[in-house]
């Protein structure tokens, strides 16, 4: 039975198909049209997966779509319900007037059948979609479930409780409260781009000091009931939810009094007080995150939770959640954001709609999420192609290995691509994480972006606790974590070590990446480490290369001096 899910008009478009219940194939629409945050309908991403499995639509037993529009019939505008001004607008249109006539508004997806097409299309909440990509994906037979985003429908977050029956929900929070949605003001208050530079807010909080006073001014902006786990804003200091007032802002303009700080106006640089809110802003985050997994803990009594949604991405958090909540274990999916809501609806719709139990992978070692398309057979072709001389390797990661080890900047292209918004190791940039000057190196001459940005290191799994503070047991394989290195290791790696000690770590384990556990295996032989720094394989402002054409382009349009695609080597 094969099952597609697709997501669009929301942060990234992206499209996932199912082959009895598991993941076959799935792509962000961005890395097909090079477009970055693409949000659009995924044509070329729903078009990709199905030619991975050599399928045509017709074939398709089941579509699930990662958003609702059932919420919005409930309350509809009369300038677009009232009559239908498109003859196809009768889909909307009908049941939009006819539920508008019943004593109970009914709830829960939609069901569509279009004459005598095959498949029955879905329309699943969109944070049951994030549930279910955090729950269906993880090892868990049971867990508690926290999503939280900027919005959904009308749901910015849920609490709830997933079993091999389903996914239930105990609590909601409605929009305008939002959790996303303050970490994106607070981003937008400091010169960003709250639609996308949450991260690096995330990174600038390293920099900044803890100051009290500061860190009670921004926490009181979230109250968090403490029996229930649903939290509210303090909406006067907020913009977002009144475009008319305040001109599409994030924030109104008496934050900046109640703070006592200016907010900066792009290209005024950042201040020393400015690094110190992104570190109050992430305190009160985490306050709030705190608060809200212990309510749902004393809810459900279990030991597990997975998380997704938007705020799922902020690794400083996830890395504490097993020290600061009774939890003692934690999963959340290599694609926590919209990127998910593809894999998400479609698990939802072939577990929960199609009344199937989840199965339990038998280990963590089987997690992963490299689902994209493989291009290793067009590799060498392309380099012809493009005329471009190369070397080819009797061994590949053994080779990128000693290029690394000898301070060289290696682009790594490998395998099928990963889904979500971090390279793992198929299309990566590395570098020796020894070098002390290596962050500013890539920063500077490849990534051309702030000097604050962090990079990631990747590990050999079994040697994960010898350098970081974390469980023996513990995996991390999609850099959703950020752990604090040991003492003794932060000298050994000093271009992966954050300002605050910390690292974004990735496990890599042998059966879930052979062939770059093996690179890092011949990095550890040759100089005694187990950590190669990985970044992704873009450029700033770009997404992360998906075809050889793509790396080919990318390497040398930066600083890099080698790339590895498949058995191929490009040097400069």
């Amino acid at each position: 039975m094969y099952t597609l899910g697709f997501s669009h008009d929301l942060w990234l478009s992206s499209a996932a198909l199912l082959k009895d219940g598991r993941i076959v194939a799935a792509v962000a629409e961005e890395r097909l049209n090079g477009r970055k945050r693409y949000k659009g309908f995924p044509k070329l991403a729903i078009r990709k997966c199905l030619s991975m499995e050599g399928l045509r639509l017709e074939d398709v037993d089941q579509i699930a779509v990662g958003w609702n529009p059932l919420s919005h019939m409930e309350s509809p505008h009369p300038r677009f319900s009232g009559t239908a001004r498109w003859r196809p607008e009768y889909l909307y249109a009908v049941p939009n007037l006819l539920l508008q006539e019943v004593e109970r508004f009914p709830h829960g997806p939609i069901r569509q059948k279009i004459g005598d097409f095959k498949a029955e299309i879905l329309y699943v909440d969109h944070h049951l979609a994030h549930a279910a990509c955090a729950y269906y994906l993880s090892p868990f037979k049971s867990a508690a479930v926290i999503t939280a985003d900027g919005r959904g429908e009308r749901e910015t977050s849920i609490l709830g409780i997933a079993t091999p029956g389903g996914i239930v929900k105990l609590d909601s929070v409605f929009y305008p409260h939002s959790l996303g949605l303050f970490y994106a003001a607070f981003t937008e208050f400091l010169g960003f781009s709250p639609e996308s530079d949450q991260w690096k807010v995330m990174a600038l909080g390293a920099y900044g000091r803890h100051v009290p006073r500061l860190y009670e001014k921004v926490r009181g902006l979230v109250e968090v009931d403490a029996k229930t786990g649903r939290f509210a804003l303090d909406l006067d200091m907020f913009g977002y939810h009144q475009p008319d007032i305040y001109g599409g802002r994030y924030c109104a303009p008496q934050l900046a009094d109640r703070l006592g700080i200016e907010p900066v106006i792009p290209p005024a640089g950042l201040k020393k007080r400015h690094y110190d809110l992104a570190c109050a802003l992430q305190a009160a985050y985490e306050d709030a995150l705190w608060k809200m997994l212990r309510a749902l803990h004393r809810q459900t009594g279990l030991k597990d939770v997975v998380l997704a949604g938007g705020c799922g991405m902020n690794s400083l958090a996830n890395g504490k959640i097993t020290r600061r909540s009774p939890f003692s274990r934690v999963y959340i999916p290599s694609c926590p954001d919209d990127s998910g809501i593809a894999p998400g609806a479609a698990l939802w719709a072939y577990h929960e709609h199609g009344r199937r139990r989840k199965e339990i992978p038998r280990s963590t070692a089987d997690l992963h999420n490299y689902w994209g398309p493989s291009y290793d057979g067009e590799a060498e072709s392309t380099l012809q192609k493009y005329k471009i001389p190369y070397e080819k390797l009797a061994d590949a990661p053994k080779t990128a290995a000693a290029l690394i080890a000898d301070g060289r900047l290696v682009g790594w292209f490998q395998g099928r691509m990963e889904f979500g918004q971090r390279a793992l190791g198929n299309r990566s940039i590395l570098a020796d994480p020894r070098d002390a000057t290596m962050k500013d190196k890539i920063n500077a001459a490849v990534k051309y972006r702030e000097a604050f940005r962090p990079f990631a290191p990747a590990i050999l799994a079994k040697e994960a606790a010898a350098y970081f503070e974390m469980p023996k047991d513990d995996f991390v394989p999609y850099m959703e974590k950020v752990c604090s290195f040991r003492a003794a290791a932060k000298p050994l790696v000093p271009a992966v070590v954050h300002q605050d000690g910390t690292g974004r770590i990735q496990t890599v384990s042998r059966k879930s990446n052979p062939r770059f556990y093996r690179l890092i295996e011949e990095f550890e032989r040759l100089t005694g480490v187990p950590i190669v720094l990985n970044t992704s394989f873009n450029l700033n402002g770009e997404p992360i290369v998906c075809e050889p054409k793509d790396a080919i382009r990318t390497f040398f349009s930066c600083g890099l001096d080698a790339l590895i695609v498949g058995d191929c080597l490009v040097r400069k």
